[in-house]
């Protein structure tokens, strides 16, 4: 059945999507605040914020809250991002109505008690510190910073240990009302659900005052060329990042992603097969692209042992400076679209995975469609289509190399630095 997208009167913007033959319903409540919204002296509060919504309110405990999920064998979540904070939950579909009253409670009844926001500030603490001990996350904080430095795009969604210990209360209550009362909400359901019963369980919502409509934050101005991060981590991790606009059309968007099939995101891919199942420098490589509302990232990704790191920078660079030859192949975009199409279907089966695609289509004003029409349309990418993508947004004015790990000597770090602007500068 087709997607609908409708404005109640009380400021909700509301994405259905029915799907007649699931037996579950995937909601997600998605406000327009993130790290990106947070000034300096509140770096992370979002984030705790969000952990704050499951303590409980004035009807409900948190006990009260997860009880109620458990007991019917779905399950509640909420995660923080640089531009939204989401709360979804997956219920079987009679309970659609009492899962969207429960969070209507938790998004405007929410009772902040100074004890409850005392525990959860550990927990957060915790939960930082614990990320302190993962390469892969440590390492793509640091290189989002070197590429933004003091950009709002590039803080961290969780703050620092120090910037979640000077939260206090009035922090969290005023950030709650501004951007979880009363900011931009969208709501997207997906699933099998009773249309009016929905729309009658959103209208008890009061009136959102919309007050911060305008994000508070400008453009990204990214610092390209060579970075060099060092890192107590065994590993070298490297990143190599093209700095790109938002796709404009569902169909850049989707050629993105089967530029990205080709470069990293398979194992049949050309990093892949080149770095690791070829020259076994390493066990972990592979690329993303990500969006955001003003921007977006295409990244190629390779860990490895100190010993090796020349080998694979080299190699990685020989792979990415393939593509300004436009020596895209037939084969490789007829591999890509099968492998898109196939995760399209598995996700299909998924309303929670359909519930934030079509969340995700919404945020980059991207036309609502559907698992089928969104097959479609990968259906029609040509060999053309990508390598127009590449001559026209891939720019080596536009790219940065950062190298995260233990600290390379100087002539190594010279030599690296003139090869990247000798050899592929003139790109």
């Amino acid at each position: 059945m087709p997607v609908a997208l409708s404005h109640l009167d009380n400021g909700i913007d509301l994405i259905l999507e029915p799907i007649v033959t699931a037996k579950t319903a995937a909601i997600g409540f998605w406000f327009s605040v993130g790290s990106r919204y947070e000034p300096k002296n509140q770096r992370g509060i979002t984030h705790f914020v969000e952990h704050m919504l499951f303590k409980g309110t004035s009807s409900r405990t948190a006990r009260d809250i997860a009880l109620a999920f458990d007991r019917i064998g779905g399950y509640i979540n909420a995660f923080t991002d640089r531009e939204n904070l989401c709360v979804h939950c997956v219920v079987p579909s009679e309970y659609a109505e009492k899962a969207i009253e429960i969070m209507n409670d938790m998004m405007n009844h929410s009772l902040f008690s100074p004890e409850e926001i005392e525990k959860e500030r550990q927990v957060i603490e915790s939960e930082i510190i614990s990320s302190y001990d993962d390469p892969e996350e440590a390492a793509n904080e640091a290189v989002f910073q070197a590429i933004w430095p003091n950009q709002s795009l590039s803080q961290s969604i969780a703050g620092s240990v120090e910037d979640i210990a000077s939260l206090v209360r009035e922090d969290l209550l005023d950030w709650y009302t501004r951007y979880i009362q009363n900011g931009k909400l969208l709501i997207c359901i997906s699933g099998n659900f009773s249309e009016r019963k929905i729309r009658a369980a959103l209208e008890t919502n009061p009136d959102r005052k919309k007050i911060f409509n305008e994000p508070p934050f400008s453009l990204p101005n990214p610092h390209e060329g060579f970075h060099f991060l060092s890192a107590s981590f065994q590993m070298e991790q490297l990143f190599f990042c093209y700095n790109l606009e938002k796709p404009k059309t569902l169909q850049e968007y989707l050629h993105w992603h089967i530029l990205n099939a080709i470069i990293g995101d398979t194992m049949s891919s050309r990093l892949f097969q080149s770095l690791r199942e070829r020259a076994a420098y390493c066990y972990t490589v592979y690329s993303y692209y990500a969006t955001s509302s003003d921007s977006a990232l295409l990244c190629a990704y390779a860990s490895a042992s100190k010993k090796n790191v020349k080998k694979l920078i080299a190699d990685m660079k020989k792979e990415m400076q393939g593509l300004f030859t436009l020596n895209i192949s037939e084969e490789e975009v007829e591999a890509s679209k099968q492998h898109l199409c196939g995760e399209e279907i598995i996700a299909s089966e998924d309303p929670e995975q359909r519930m934030k695609q079509l969340a995700l289509q919404y945020f980059l004003d991207l036309p609502l469609v559907n698992s089928e029409e969104r097959i479609e349309e990968i259906k029609k990418t040509k060999v053309e289509h990508i390598e127009a993508l590449i001559k026209n947004n891939l720019h080596v004015s536009k790219s940065a190399f950062a190298l995260y790990g233990p600290s390379l000597d100087f002539y190594t770090k010279r030599m690296l630095k003139k090869k990247y602007k000798d050899e592929y500068a003139k790109k």
